[in-house]
Parts: structure tokens; C-alpha cells; sequence
């Protein structure tokens, strides 16, 4: 479980770096590592309800470094609610620390294991939910 909780942190931190353009998040090397965490058919369901393939997901990444100043994404409550051979699925709380304010989700994860991936862990899809 200690694995699973430090994948989730540390790909959220990556993408709090990408998105506030701090420490590695100012080069482009953290949005590559960040896309080949994911699956080739990643999927995320956002708060409104959108559902957006990864290619477009990575696209908007692309164009958004720099984009939330000042952004730090906590994790907390990370739980394994169902696990197979191969994958699990996870829920956590993702905070959203800016501006003075925090935005907050629980959101629901597919993780399929996988050796070849930066921490064993590959992510499928992702559903969030705003809280």
C-alpha cells in the first residue's frame, strides 16, 4: 500500500510542478515523465463530467506550463478499494492548494501494474469528482 501511496503523491506533485511551472515543472522533462506514467488509452472523466482521451489530456498539458501559479496538489486517504491480478482500483482526496484557497475532489483511479513504468505503477483512468 506505502507504493501505491507514494505513486499517487509524487505523480500529483509533478503535475502541480508542471502546472505552476516550479522546480522540474519548468521543463518539459517532467510533462514527458508525467505522460509515460499513464496507459496509451488513459482516460480521465474531469468534475464536469467530461471524458478526455489522454492525447487531448497531454495536449492541453502541453500548452498549460505555468499556467497556476502558486498550485501545490496534496494527496490524503489514499485506499485500495478493489485489487486483481495486474491492476487496482484507489481512491483518494486531491487538494488543490492556490491563491490562499483549496479546491478539493475524491477521486477514483485504475492503476495497472507494470515493471517498465518510472515507479512499477501505470494509470489507466482517472475519475474525479469535486467536493
Amino acid at each position: 500500500m506505502d507504493h501505491i501511496a507514494a505513486e499517487v503523491a509524487a505523480h500529483h506533485e509533478a503535475l502541480a510542478e508542471w502546472l505552476s511551472g516550479t522546480g522540474d515543472g519548468a521543463t518539459s522533462d517532467v510533462l514527458d515523465a508525467f505522460r509515460t506514467a499513464h496507459t496509451d488509452d488513459f482516460s480521465l472523466v474531469t468534475v464536469d463530467g467530461e471524458v478526455v482521451p489522454g492525447a487531448k489530456l497531454f495536449a492541453d498539458l502541453a500548452t498549460a506550463r505555468g499556467a497556476r501559479p502558486g498550485l501545490r496538489i496534496t494527496v490524503h486517504d489514499v485506499v485500495v478499494v478493489s485489487a486483481s491480478t495486474g491492476s487496482m482500483l484507489v481512491r483518494f482526496t486531491e487538494r488543490h492548494h492556490v491563491d490562499g484557497g483549496i479546491e478539493e475532489r475524491v477521486v477514483s483511479a485504475l492503476l495497472r501494474e507494470d515493471r517498465t513504468a518510472p515507479r512499477g505503477l501505470r494509470w489507466q483512468h482517472v475519475h474525479e469528482t469535486a467536493r
